[in-house]
């Protein structure tokens, strides 16, 4: 049975349920049982070879240490929320924005203190430039779009200090595991210049942003009186009952990576049917703004997370460079959230911060991120049980052999295109997607590197415009936009990205060659 068809069955079950249900973390989990029962064919035996496999593959030391960041990452955010620093930092930059350009400028430029995850960025700077921007008569999709072609695709490709980064090594860690690969981390970073689609989009997006747009605002403005400043737009735009909850990926609204085909049906409903408040934002409203609150933390993460970085891959005789390169990154990134989260918590509490507030947003933050966590547990499982069955090798005899190598890759990026668009979860599709594509490289579609960079660009097209994607809806609910409406502006944006990216991965798939 090594090998044999069935080693696919576990995948033709994930695939549709997921689709259908829009719920990944059940599609994995049928999936996994499926997988154990055709392995181990009896009433019982099948449960304890689930059950087994969780276990292991969790506690493995590597597996561990994600799973810390992980939730470390969600407490990060939580904290920020609860001392009022998103709200000191959003004060701080609206008071200094004062034309067109200007704005489309910090729009991109804050991208450096919200690059975390998209809905952190997206609730962040989306209050504050749409009021700016409302007095330049810019068009609300295109201010949307600024923000968003910033968000995901942002995340995607920044190596250190996201939930992204963890989820994504983490994904890298079992496949690498089972193909034989050296380091997790090390090979992530060798999937980020093969992101097409997050590299094609940005690159768009700073086109139509200093080229269109904001040609667009200048001959509008010499023609049209800028609008005043309303008193009733001076309250920030809010989530109508943000769509929140547990977090899943692309993990909880402000700050974490949310994403919808993990997090739908997982809210949590009173009595009437309708959503409770969350209550780390509620304290968030209620907390002082301070930027600083916001920016020495982000700063510790980030200059801790280099020097531990350099630190560890430090010795006699090694430049620099050859430092990082040798580096063990993850470690050095747990350590350096670790160090900041409690640089934080003593920070708050010295500038005033109740202790009970303090303890709620690490806490709550860090719970946001349960739903991630629950997702790569059955990841690594599911990956764990299609080895065992010959997953690997079905497709090496059946899949590469008889398609032509130069187009098994852009077949890849585009089903996953259409898997991501559906589901509206980039973390989805990364996750049904990537035992598939090591096992393709493995059999010699590809490198590991260009097939998994190839799911990760088709993952990060549908978290950018599939209109089930929660980063879709809370842009379009922060800007008052239909969510239709939104969501086909960005799909007619990344339709030209989307075709040069499948163009691209064939001629690099005949370059291999």
């Amino acid at each position: 049975m090594h090998g044999s068809i069935a080693s696919i069955v576990p995948f033709l079950v994930i695939i549709p349920v997921a689709v259908l249900t829009k719920q990944v973390i059940l599609g994995l989990a049928l999936g996994l049982f499926v997988g154990c029962y055709i392995e181990h064919p009896r009433p019982l035996a099948g449960l304890e070879a689930a059950i087994a496999y969780v276990i292991r593959e969790v506690g493995l030391a590597g597996n561990v240490s994600l799973i810390l960041f992980l939730y470390l990452f969600g407490s990060f955010v939580g904290l920020l929320r609860v001392s009022g620093g998103v709200k000191g930092f959003s004060r701080w930059m609206e008071t200094r924005i004062r034309s067109p350009r200007g704005a489309f400028a910090f729009t991109w430029l804050s991208s450096l203190f919200t690059f975390m995850a998209p809905d952190f960025r997206i609730l962040t700077v989306a209050p504050i430039v749409s009021r700016v921007f409302e007095r330049f008569r810019v068009r609300k999709e295109q201010v949307a779009f600024t923000i968003d072609v910033t968000a995901t695709p942002m995340c995607a490709v920044v190596p250190i200090g996201t939930a992204f980064v963890a989820y994504m090594v983490g994904l890298m860690h079992t496949s690498a595991h089972h193909a034989g690969a050296a380091s997790p981390y090390t090979l992530f970073l060798a999937t980020i210049p093969y992101n097409f689609f997050a590299w094609a989009m940005l690159i768009m997006g700073a086109f139509l942003t200093f080229f269109r747009f904001s040609r667009q605002v200048q001959a509008s403005t010499r023609t049209t009186r800028l609008l005043p400043d309303r008193p009733e737009d001076r309250s920030l735009p809010r989530l109508a009952r943000e769509q929140r909850g547990a977090l899943a990926l692309e993990a909880g609204a402000i700050g974490l990576p949310q994403d919808a085909a993990v997090q739908r049906g997982m809210r949590r409903p009173d009595d009437r049917g309708e959503e409770v408040p969350d209550p780390v934002e509620a304290l968030a409203k209620r907390a002082h703004p301070s930027a600083l609150n916001l920016v020495l933390p982000l700063g510790l993460l980030l200059a801790s997370t280099l020097a531990l970085t350099v630190l560890s891959g430090y010795a006699p005789g090694r430049s620099l460079v050859q430092a990082f390169v040798q580096a063990n990154a993850a470690k050095a990134m747990l350590e350096a959230l670790v160090l900041t989260v409690v640089a934080m918590m003593v920070l708050y509490a010295v500038r005033g911060t109740p202790l009970n507030r303090i303890m709620v947003g690490f806490l709550q933050g860090g719970n946001e991120m349960m739903p991630v966590i629950v997702l790569l547990a059955l990841i690594w499982a599911v990956s764990a049980v299609a080895s065992d069955l010959g997953f690997a090798q079905f497709c090496q005899r059946e899949i590469v052999q008889y398609v032509p190598r130069s187009l098994i890759i852009p077949a890849l990026f585009v089903f996953g295109c259409v898997i991501s668009y559906v589901l509206g979860s980039s973390f989805g599709t990364w996750a049904i997607l990537m035992p598939l594509a090591f096992s393709l490289a493995q059999g010699g579609a590809g490198t590991l590197a260009i097939a998994a960079g190839a799911v990760f660009a088709s993952g990060t097209f549908g978290g950018f415009v599939s209109p089930l994607s929660d980063n879709t809806v809370a842009m379009a609910t922060v800007m008052k936009v239909p969510v239709m409406d939104y969501a086909n502006f960005k799909l007619k944006t990344a339709l030209i990205p989307v075709a040069a990216c499948a163009v691209g991965y064939f001629l690099l798939s005949e370059m291999a060659r």
